[in-house]
């Protein structure tokens, strides 16, 4: 089983700054959510957060699988101008599910990774999250 340790991850900006994620909740085991927020900002509900949670799916007539369900929470804020206090404001949410059947060979398993996380990372990913657009 992974260790749940503090997460550094590179933000969007130019050139990538390492942040880091503090562990705030390991998972239990199975179905149990591990938590992680990166604590910049005036009050903690401005904070990024990520999740990440692995379970069992049992499909009759199919192989066991396990899904991962991975959560990424970016709230905004704003200075409320006639209290001075920092507010929440709405925030970006992404929630990815990952499942591997356990018949799946796992000579193939790092490609299909390497797939998903590039995928996610491409280019034409990130324009049509940011511009709100398909790729036509």
């Amino acid at each position: 089983m992974p260790q749940a340790n503090n997460l550094v991850i590179a933000n969007g900006a130019t050139p990538p700054v390492d942040k880091t994620f503090t562990l705030i909740n390991p998972a239990a085991g199975l179905n149990s959510t591990a938590d992680w927020a990166l604590k910049e900002g005036a009050v903690s509900g401005v904070f990024p957060r990520l999740s990440a949670l692995v379970g069992n799916v049992n499909t009759p007539g199919r192989a066991p699988s396990k899904r991962t369900s991975l959560k990424v929470r970016v709230p905004s804020s704003y200075v409320d101008t006639g209290s001075g206090q920092t507010m929440v404001g709405s925030a970006v949410e992404a929630n990815i599910s990952i499942v591997v059947p356990s018949d799946f060979p796992e000579a193939g398993k790092a490609d299909a990774i390497a797939y998903v996380q590039n995928f996610v990372k491409h280019a034409i990913v990130t324009s049509m999250v940011s511009d709100g657009a398909p790729a036509t």
